[in-house]
């Protein structure tokens, strides 16, 4: 049952942590439902029925669709919020990296070393184009202050040595706390305090996206991602926006300043939503495709920088492939045909890596780059549609080789859901043996023994295991078998073998009858019986 508030009751409801927005009656009254902070709508009637129109759904992230003002109040928006927009590229950004050394709290478990995730974060600030670590230290944290992140003491420690480096020859601009998120109230009273730009890892991961993002559906994810970021900096924010008129209405509109970005906001997540869901719908087409040609996939996934991009050249030999030694260089899924010794034919498809601590959300906004993986768990359940398998690729040179293992085992079952038969099948590649002194190094494992295999994917050492592997996991995950058809010379029967399934070897026998051995599916099998009788 809707119900109908006055105009004082919506600005009231609007000015909480609850979005309230409008939706169509047959009354053509104005009727309200409860919307998630988050933007999720699909659980809506109405909005359903809107994000589900395809028609203008133009992958085109251009903000020509944007009424003039709104989309001058985005770029301001991301300005404001964000640490780097198009007027700084170019620009080197200096940033000082705080590693927290959690001594209290569920924090100190981490099975990540500090010094090894203050590492990695520096790494993440230097993928960044014209970013630059001026400086890093690692800092006990005993108990995180809801407000500062840090304690009395260590924000005067802090305020001093970064006074120091501005006065010295080291200055920065930014610093970098190397937490998942920080809370509203810690980013908005650090960034007074020290009078810098304050990132925490989302916000360094977000940037390097924007980076990366080159087709209109990475683009259109990445800004997904951000949008509730805004937002909710807006909510917090709300009573300090009091003093730049945040609470002033629009020319006699009823909407003040605070409702009328919340709602620009939200306009450009259906959007953006309605594109990425007509692209959704290529990508099934596509798949679909795939499907009925009977291929098999392998979706290669694993920790940032194991090696995924160079595996697949390696297996593909694909000339276009250009791997990359950075952190996220792959952040548009594809995928390359390559042949297993028995000459199948497989799509290998190259996935976005993982890394400790990524937001949930850059997660969920990047699940569907994922949906060649998850897309197998329904088809498990579908005969008719080819079984895919999933590589996970190790750096098992790294000195958190067990802490990455964790990482990504985590994000594939809790936070993408893949399911047991996926899981159950996995391949486990050790990859970068050749950077490993210990030649008979042994790693805590996520698969069983014969599913891992030491390689070198920079010199395609145990590559013929590996493919030996795959062609094994593929046959028994997508019902194939190996049979030995005989047939007259003279038949079609060989034609169509070489058309519909994978020929292995052709031989002759006594009586001059063609021995063909073949790769074949259930539907393929089918096929050869309903049309040539059939197969003992």
């Amino acid at each position: 049952m809707h119900r109908t508030f006055s105009t004082h009751g919506v600005r009231w409801l609007r000015s909480l942590s609850v979005e309230f927005r409008p939706s169509r009656s047959l009354s053509n009254r104005a009727s309200f439902l409860p919307l998630r902070s988050s933007g999720i709508i699909s659980a809506y009637p109405y909005w359903r029925r809107q994000f589900s129109k395809q028609s203008d759904t133009s992958a085109s992230l251009d903000a020509d669709d944007e009424h003039p003002e709104s989309a001058e109040i985005l770029q301001d928006l991301r300005a404001r919020h964000h640490y780097h927009h198009d007027k700084d590229a170019g620009k080197l950004h200096e940033v000082y990296v705080l590693e927290p050394d959690f001594k209290w709290g569920r924090n100190r478990f981490r099975a990540v070393t500090s010094q090894h995730r203050l590492d990695e974060a520096c790494a993440l600030v230097e993928s960044i184009e014209s970013w630059k670590v001026a400086g890093r230290s690692i800092e006990s944290v005993r108990r995180m202050d809801r407000k500062t992140f840090f304690g009395k003491g260590k924000i005067e420690e802090l305020n001093e040595r970064f006074k120091e480096m501005k006065n010295s020859s080291s200055p920065f601009d930014s610093v970098l706390i190397d937490v998942a998120q920080l809370n509203n109230w810690q980013h908005t009273q650090l960034e007074d305090i020290w009078d810098v730009k304050v990132y925490d890892r989302f916000g360094v991961v977000l940037q390097i996206f924007k980076e990366r993002a080159k087709t209109a559906e990475a683009k259109i994810q990445v800004e997904l991602a951000e949008l509730p970021y805004i937002r909710s900096r807006l909510v917090h924010r709300g009573s300090f926006d009091q003093q730049r008129g945040g609470t002033h209405t629009i020319g006699g509109s009823g909407e003040t300043i605070l409702e009328k970005q919340r709602r620009i906001l939200f306009e450009r997540e259906i959007r953006l939503k309605k594109k990425l869901y007509a692209i959704k719908k290529q990508r099934e087409h596509v798949r679909h495709d795939r499907q009925k040609r009977h291929v098999p996939t392998v979706a290669v996934v694993g920790y940032t920088n194991a090696g995924k991009t160079t595996l697949i050249k390696a297996l593909t030999d694909e000339a276009k492939m250009q791997p990359e030694d950075k952190l996220f260089a792959t952040l548009d899924v594809t995928a390359h045909p390559g042949k297993l010794p028995s000459g199948m034919t497989v799509l290998f498809i190259d996935t976005v890596g993982f890394v400790s601590d990524l937001p949930p959300e850059l997660v969920e906004s990047f699940s569907a780059t994922l949906e060649d993986i998850s897309d197998s768990v329904v088809i498990f359940h579908l005969s008719f549609y080819t079984q895919d398998l999933v590589v996970h690729v190790r750096d098992v040179s790294h000195p958190e080789c067990d802490a990455q293992l964790d990482d990504v085992m985590t994000v594939l079952e809790k936070q993408l859901s893949i399911k047991a038969p996926l899981m159950e099948t996995m391949i486990e590649a050790q990859n970068k043996i050749d950077l490993c002194n210990d030649k008979n190094f042994q790693v805590r494992s996520g698969v069983l023994s014969d599913r891992r295999t030491k390689i070198s994917a920079v010199n395609k050492t145990g590559l013929s295991e590996l493919r030996a592997m795959v062609e094994k996991g593929i046959i028994a995950s997508t019902g194939r078998q190996v049979k030995k058809l005989v047939f007259p010379p003279d038949g079609p029967q060989l034609s169509w073998l070489y058309h519909e399934t994978t020929v292995q070897d052709t031989s002759a026998d006594e009586d001059g009858n063609i021995v063909a051995t073949v790769v074949m599916d259930e539907a393929a099998r089918k096929k050869y019986q309903a049309k040539f009788g059939k197969i003992d």
